[in-house]
Order: structure tokens, then sequence, then C-alpha cells
């Protein structure tokens, strides 16, 4: 029962992080719209290429190990792994990549001479998670096909330009579509079946060691692949690969990946067609980063960036750009020449200025295959100076507070001066934080007063900071400290029925506000009295020496509401009483008016997902849809803040053992919105800030899972009753 209630004062769902990867979807990569002829002896190519997929969760991440299952929805293809029957279910897991792979055959088709033969449907689908199934479409040639495809009929159509002509086009840019038409020779398109383009070099997709084109890939087929449609055709939209020059491409249908430059039996493969891919042009080279700078003699610079793009502004890759110095010298390179990235992108890392840099001095980037275009750098190299002194410039800017998040009142400064005592300009001072706090620069530059001064921001953790400034060989040490911000208190609310301003001593309340959660859920442990500190945050009743501390049952964030759910000190003087809130180190206090009762009936979320009151029945257990309280048996209520006891009971502690804490005041229950009879009124034994009221349900009562159930008090000596929440709760009774 005590962690019934305490669940229910708690309201925090605690939940566990998921231990691994969820997939979330599976996608074909090899082996869809595969053709082949069983009845032919040209082994390997009488059986089918793998077929594969690969699983990815919800960020597009591979997932490894992931179990897959495998089913022909249709026709009499089969599973098989290492030469075995497996029948027409099977299972793999994926690898490291994500990728996995099942091998198929497919029994003799029926039909003969001229007829393709029985299509089979496979679909792939991971064991968990909620990605649709991956399907793959295999289709039997007629049985007696001789190698070369004899029943087998290609139409090969370029959109833009007649067959058998040479494509061209940029690298890694689109190039002209075609269309693909598979059919029977006696006429019946097919479809489902694969196409794509041989590279010269054996590959599908852009090849890395020969000029190549590809199909941009369709949903489903596999990588680099389309699917003929119902009316037998595909469509290949090309995309040319990354490397330029002339060469030849192959096209083939019917989806099994050639060997030593041989399809498959049933597959059509054509002859060489010859393709043409040109590098784009260079059409610009600008600086990005690293211009202009100055720095020391001797001193390592910024690197120095451009970019290399195109007549349309596109980043080119590849590119080569020569490097020039003027003076000559003056500047150290690490190359002089550097070839751009996928972004276009040229770069000198760490360029160098020598020790007898004076001036002015530009650097050139010029592109090697378009001199006209050239991106300059303008550096300015400064003679090195000596310095005497370097000094905090003002005591107010040490030995500074700040609130977290907040900036320091003054800047950081300090103040440099040569051999005669003079302020020295233009002078690099470097600024080193530790601790909570970041800087508006790490460098500065001194002014023509010979100070160099940046701004600080107090972190969000309170604590201890320094900054340290430092130029040739001196350094001079900021100490600064953060301090924690102030909570922001909002309501207090009753612990049980979540009523504004219903609190009362001895009884469970809520904090709400923000900056109260700054350590995450933090419960107490379950035996023993409550901590007065919990997720270093304390809670007190009173000021100065007459404050009273108070129990904390928890601190968390519920429904992105930070709160502190306490026990209110039972010593407590009704009225108007000052409470001081602290978490690490900030304080906020507010008035709360403190009521003589408050009562509050706990609830909790049953099966049927209604909110009723904790009632327990005769036989120990507790009042729900399928088990509600009966007409006529007297069962028991847990409610918070029915005020003053006899015997009394201090703050943090439970009535003396087997010797009740009768509430002093007239409890008032109703049902049915009705006064009914009160058998016994007291503390609980065992929990805190908990009462307990037992009483009789009426023989008379609705038999419906909602009746309206509501608890007042009267407090001895006093007039008034205090009720629980006006929004009320409910019972079920039978």
């Amino acid at each position: 029962m005590r962690m019934l209630v305490f669940a229910v004062l708690c309201g925090v769902l605690c939940t566990a992080a998921l231990g691994s990867q969820t997939p979330a979807a599976i996608n074909v990569i090899s082996g869809n719209g595969q053709l082949i002829c069983i009845g032919c002896n040209s082994a390997p190519f009488s059986a089918y290429d793998p077929l594969g997929v690969i699983v990815t969760d919800t960020s597009g991440n591979p997932v490894a190990g992931a179990e897959v299952d495998w089913t022909v929805t249709y026709g009499t293809a089969y599973f098989l792994q290492n030469g075995n029957y497996l029948g027409n279910t099977a299972v793999s897991y994926t690898d490291s990549t994500g990728r996995t792979y099942m091998q198929i055959g497919q029994q003799q088709a029926q039909q003969s001479g001229n007829n393709f033969g029985s299509t089979s449907t496979i679909s792939a689908v991971p064991a968990v998670g909620s990605a649709s199934a991956a399907t793959f479409y295999e289709s039997q040639a007629a049985t007696g096909i001789v190698e070369g495809s004899s029943y087998i009929d290609v139409t090969v159509n370029y959109s833009n330009a007649p067959q058998y002509t040479t494509i061209t086009g940029l690298e890694s840019t689109a190039g002209p579509s075609f269309t693909v038409s598979v059919n029977s020779l006696n006429g019946p398109s097919v479809p489902n079946i694969a196409l794509f383009l041989l590279n010269s070099d054996n590959t599908v997709g852009p090849s890395q060691t020969v000029p190549s084109a590809y199909c941009q890939t369709q949903a489903g087929a596999g990588q680099y692949t389309t699917l003929t449609n119902a009316y037998g055709t595909a469509t290949c939209n090309v995309i040319f690969g990354p490397i330029a020059g002339s060469g030849t491409y192959r096209l083939v249908t019917g989806g099994a990946q050639p060997t030593a430059q041989t399809v498959p039996d049933a597959n059509f493969m054509s002859g060489f067609w010859d393709l043409t891919v040109t590098a784009p042009t260079v059409g610009g080279l600008r600086a990005v980063s690293g211009n202009p700078q100055s720095a020391l003699a001797g001193a390592t610079l910024q690197a120095l960036v451009a970019e290399v793009v195109d007549s349309s502004g596109n980043p080119l890759a590849g590119q080569t750009v020569t490097w020039a110095v003027s003076p000559s010298g003056s500047v150290q390179l690490s190359g002089s020449t550097t070839s751009s990235n996928t972004s276009g992108v040229v770069e000198v890392a760490s360029p160098t200025l020598s020790s007898t840099a004076s001036g002015p001095i530009t650097v050139t980037a010029t592109s090697t295959s378009n001199s006209r275009y050239a991106a300059t750098f303008n550096i300015t190299a400064t003679i090195p100076v000596t310095v005497s002194s370097f000094t905090i410039f003002s005591a107010a800017d040490n030995n500074q507070s700040a609130v977290a998040g907040a900036v320091f009142a003054n800047p950081l400064a300090v103040l440099v001066l040569d051999n005669n005592g003079q302020p020295l300009s233009n002078v690099t001072v470097s600024f080193t934080p530790s601790g909570p706090v970041t800087l508006s620069a790490t460098t500065a530059t001194t002014y023509s007063s010979g100070v160099a001064e940046v701004t600080a921001t107090a972190g969000l953790t309170a604590g201890a900071a320094t900054v340290t400034a430092s130029i040739s060989g001196f350094s001079k040490v900021f100490n600064l400290t953060v301090l924690q911000q102030a909570p922001v208190l909002g309501t207090f609310v009753n612990g049980a029925d979540g009523q504004i301003g219903s609190i009362s001593p001895c009884s469970i309340a809520v904090i709400n506000g923000t900056g109260l959660a700054l350590g995450g859920l933090a419960l107490p442990a379950v035996v023993g009295p409550l901590p007065y500190q919990l997720a270093t945050d304390t809670v007190s009743f009173g000021s100065g020496s007459a404050a009273i501390a108070a129990p904390i049952f928890s601190v968390a964030t519920v429904g992105g509401q930070p709160q502190i759910t306490m026990l209110v000190p039972c010593e407590v003087t009704p009225g108007t009483v000052p409470v001081t809130v602290t978490v690490e180190g900030g304080q906020a206090t507010v008035n709360v008016k403190v009521l003589p009762a408050s009562p509050g009936i706990f609830q909790t979320i049953q099966s049927d997902g209604v909110t009723r009151a904790v009632i327990e029945r005769p036989d120990g257990s507790f009042a729900g849809p399928t088990n509600p309280a009966r007409r006529g048996e007297t069962v028991t209520a847990f409610v918070t803040g029915l005020g003053a006891v006899s015997p009394a009971v201090g703050t943090n502690a439970l009535p003396i053992p087997d010797t009740p804490s009768t509430v002093t005041g007239t409890v008032i229950v109703g049902v049915n919105n009705e006064g009914v009879p009160v058998v016994s009124q007291q503390l609980s034994p065992d929990m805190l800030g908990v009462y307990t009221i037992q009483f009789a349900i009426p023989s008379d009562a609705p038999q419906n899972n909602n009746v309206a159930f509501s608890v007042g008090l009267m407090p001895a000596g006093l007039t008034q009753v205090y009720y629980s929440n006006s929004g009320g709760t409910k019972i079920p009774v039978n």
C-alpha cells in the first residue's frame, strides 16, 4: 500500500531507453528482377544471384544484427543455404553494414518452347520494428533456352539520340534517358525484369577506375537498377561517373550480375556502346577565409582557404591550384600545389611567416587549368615588439561574480607597455578560460592605449572559474565566480488532488516553478525518514532561527514542469508563512497561506484509463472497474491534509505503534453528493503525510464505476469546512 500511494504522490513515469537500434526501413540492394533458365546446363548460370537488402534505423544508419524474415509469397521459388533446401521461409541476420543476403532456387516451370515460365514474389521484412517489406520479383525463363537468350526480345530506344551512338556528359551529372522493352519471342511483355548498365571494368555504378555511366536507382529495384513496368518497359535515367575520358558500356537485362563479360542464361547483354565523360572547366576561384590577416613575423597564420567553381558557380572537385608568395620566401607554405575536394575547396593549412617578414605580403592561388582565375590573400607581417609590463588594467576587472548565464559586469582587460613605459598597440593577447565561463574571443589586439580586452559570460554551472591572459612569456589570471540563479517559485498545490493553495500542517504539498530540478529526477530511500535535502534542494517554512525544514519526497520534472514534493512541517502555524527554497546555492522566498486543513484525496489511473480515488476494500484489495466497492461494506480512503491529530505526531515521524493518532476535527465524507457514516479517521501508521478514513458505502448508493466522492474537514474549534478539490473524484460501486 505504501508503494501504491507513493507512486500516486510522485506522479512520475520512469522509462528505460532502448538498448539498441530499431529497424525502420529495409531496401533492396541487389538480386531483384532476375531471369533464369533452370533447364540450361551452363553452370553457374543456372542459379539465381543472392537477394540483398539493407536495414536502417529512423536516422538512416545501418542496423547490425537485425533478424530479417524471408518468405516466398507467390510462385515456386525456394530458399537455399550452402546448397541445402530450406523451403519457402528462411531467416538471415544483417552484418555490421546492415546488409544481409539470401540464396534462392526455382522449381522447373511447366511451360516450354517460346513461353516464359513462372514468376515468384519474395518478401523480406525485419522481425522487429515498423518497416514495410522489401519485395523481389524473380522470373523463370522458358525451359530449354540456350545461352544467348534465344527466346528474349529486347528493344532499346534512347530518348535523345539514336541507338548505338556515343552518349556524352559531364562528370557526375545526369545524361540522356532511354527505354528498354523486354518481351518473350512470341510477343507478350514481361514485367519486373531488371535493367542496368555494365562498365568496361565489369562494375555496375560509378566506377573509380574508368569512364562510366549508370542508371539512376529506381526505388525497390536495387542499386543502379530499374525494373520493367506492367508493359515490359524500363526507363534508365543515365548518370555519368566521376572519371573523365572515353570508354564503353553494355546494357544488361535479367538482373543477374555478369561474370567475365558473360551474362547468365536467359539474360540479354548488348554489344559495346561508346560513351564520353567530360570534366567540367574552371569558371572562378575565390578566397573563402584567411584574407586579410596580420601577425608577428615568425608566427603561424590562419589557414588560407579558397573555392574553385565552374561557370555556373558550382563547386569543382579535383582541380589543381598553384600557390605563389610575394615577396618570395616571406611565407612558408606546406606545398606549392593543392587539389580541390568534393566541395571545391583548396586549402593551405598553417602557413608560417618567416622571421624576417615585414609589411604587406600577398599569397596567390591560381588555377593550373585556366590561369585567368586566381584568388589573392593579403597578409601583413609586423615586427615583434618587446613587452616590459603586462598587468590587469583595473582591480575591478578581477574577482568578479555573476549569476549563471549572465555577462560579468566589467570586461577582462590587460595593459601592455614597452621598455619606455609607453602603450604597445596592435599586439595580440591570448585569453584562455577554465571552468564555467565563456569568452567573446580567445584573442584580442591592444588598442592605441595598450589595452586589450574580452567580455566573459558565466556558464550554467555554479563554481569558480579563471581566465588567463598571456603574451610573450607574461601572464595574468582573472579569478571569477559563477553564482547559481535563484529558482522562481510558482504555485503551491495539494500533493494528492492538485488543488492550488490547499496546503496545511502535516500535509503533502507540491511546489511548482522553474530552476527547481537542476539535478533531474531524485527520490529518497524507500525505508526511513524523508531527507531534508534532495538533489541539492531544501525547503523551509518561517524565517530566521524560527525556520522549520520540510522533509522532501521527490525532486523531478513532470510533464515539463519542475517541482518539489514535500511534507509541510507539522509545527507550522496556519496563516501567511514565508517559504524559502534553495537550489544549488540559489535561493527564493515567497509568502504562502497555510490553512488549518487541506483535504486532498489520493487518486490513480485505473485499468480503463479513468482516474479514481484509491479505495481499499475489506479484503485488502483495491476498488476498480472489475473489483468495485460493494453497497453496505466499510472501505478505506487515503487522503492528506486532515490537520491536527491526537496523540500529536511531529514532522517526519509516524504515530506511536498500536496507538492510533485520531483526527481532532470533524471529517465529512460524501458519496453521490450525500454524507455517509464515518467509522474512523486517523494518520496512517506507516505513510508520512497520509491519513486514512474508513466509511460505509450506503446501501442505496448508485451502482456504476463513477460515483461522486468527496472529503471535507471542520477543524476543532472552527466553523469553516475545508473541502477536497471541487472537481471531485469517483469511486466504483456495485
